[in-house]
């Protein structure tokens, strides 16, 4: 090993690296729904090993939260380690996961 570098260090594209949250399933794909809550803003995780099953979820959640002004606020792709919320967004607002 050399005396420059740690064995801990790692070299990362910093323009793709994102560090992830903790996601309590092990599906694909996780997106973060915010709508108003009584007190404060909350959260609702929607799921899905494919992305028409993450849409079909978001789908079902946006329908539930309608009166509170919900919006897709994050969108990731846990396998792969990438943020994919703005081309999942204007895929999904183009319709291209509907039946």
């Amino acid at each position: 090993m050399s005396k420059n570098k740690l064995p801990s260090q790692k070299i990362i594209n910093r323009e793709f690296a994102i560090e992830l949250p903790f996601v309590p399933h092990d599906n694909r794909y996780h997106a973060e729904i915010q709508c108003e809550g009584e007190i404060a803003m909350r959260y609702v995780c929607c799921i899905g090993n494919t992305l028409k099953e993450l849409a079909i979820d978001i789908t079902t959640e946006l329908c539930k939260a309608q009166h509170r002004l919900p919006q897709i606020v994050q969108v990731l792709d846990i396998f792969n380690k990438n943020d994919i919320t703005k081309d999942f967004i204007h895929d999904y607002n183009k319709g291209v996961y509907n039946g």
